[in-house]
């Protein structure tokens, strides 16, 4: 057989290569740099605005089955990610059972506008039935994408926004048939406090991580900064601030940045700029009390910067997370 041919028709099904080591400085400065991996994610729509973003900047969402009641709610699936009924992959002949039992529904539904009243109720619990397949949990369909930010999902429930029922909208550049998902599902009116919550807590749990990794193993992911003078002689990652009674002068504000410097081998100054979150800000005063008195790094002292590869990630979730709250309004 023509080698050609098979690679061609397996192109898109080989599972892609783990990335390796680094093979040389430029690949290695990128994994450490999370603002560039942010820029490097797939490019995606925003069914709202219709802006094509990197997928950093957007929040997923798909649908998935009520356990009980079988209708279809909305789910922002990668803040999930840990739950394992939503990790799970689905697969097509669950997709095409949920649509086929959908149509059922819509079909079913029509018949009950026009049963007599004593049989009204059987005819809602036969709309019950048909939209329950027994797999609930799972999630189906395509996924959808809109902008991460908070005061975005609280206008999909604020009268006069200009966004109402806007979730109605976001399987708008799928297939018709997706599109009957999408105008029947559930969006839960506390949507925008509910992702705020489920980012607040992937971020502390990842700090209590690697507090532990400090403690247990003596690792230096969180190094605390004796003040801001002593940042020029850390590494190279985030700024957290937490409040402290004895500091004066302005808190932190929304992407707040500091400026320092770092010398080469050559002895010359280089020009760095870090991220600087306000924790408390950011986390809200409860989880950041709760970090403070659980995490024994941050007992001690209100600047501490992240440091390390492995950090990474936490510093693109904070990131992220800035993004997600901050009114651009406010900004010059």
């Amino acid at each position: 057989m023509d080698p050609t041919f098979w690679e061609a028709r397996q192109r898109y099904q080989t599972p892609k290569a783990k990335p390796g080591k680094a093979q040389n400085s430029v690949e290695r400065q990128f994994r450490t740099n999370p603002f560039a991996k942010a820029l490097a994610t797939p490019l995606r729509q925003c069914s709202i605005t219709h802006k094509r973003l990197p997928k950093f900047f957007l929040q997923d969402f798909n649908l998935i089955q009520h356990p009980e009641t079988g209708a279809p709610w909305w789910v922002p699936r990668s803040l999930m990610r840990h739950e394992s009924h939503v990790a799970e992959q689905p697969d097509r002949e669950e997709i095409s059972e949920a649509i086929q039992k959908e149509e059922a529904a819509i079909s079913a539904e029509k018949d009950v506008t026009t049963t007599t009243p004593e049989n009204e109720e059987e005819g809602k619990a036969s709309v019950v039935a048909d939209t329950d397949t027994g797999k609930g949990g799972r999630p189906y369909g395509p996924s959808a994408y809109a902008l991460a930010r908070k005061d975005l999902f609280a206008a999909f429930k604020t009268e006069g926004s200009g966004f109402i029922n806007s979730h109605k909208r976001l399987f708008g550049g799928s297939s018709s048939r997706y599109r009957v998902f999408g105008g029947r599902a559930v969006w839960r009116e506390d949507m925008d406090t509910y992702i705020l919550d489920l980012m607040r807590r992937e971020v502390v749990d990842h700090l209590l991580y690697l507090s532990r990794l400090c403690v247990e193993q003596g690792r230096y992911y969180i190094v605390r900064c004796y003040g801001w003078d002593d940042v020029q002689h850390k590494h190279k990652g985030a700024l957290l601030w937490f409040q402290n009674e004895a500091q004066e002068g302005t808190p932190p504000g929304p992407f707040a940045t500091f400026d320092t410097h770092t010398r080469n081998l050559q002895g010359e100054n280089n020009p760095v700029t870090v991220a600087v979150h306000n924790m408390p800000m950011l986390l809200g005063d409860e989880q950041a009390a709760r970090l403070r008195s659980e995490a024994w790094v941050f007992r001690e002292g209100s600047i501490f910067m992240l440091a390390g590869r492995r950090t990474t990630d936490l510093q693109a979730n904070l990131w992220r997370l800035q993004g997600y709250l901050a009114d651009y309004r406010d900004i010059p």
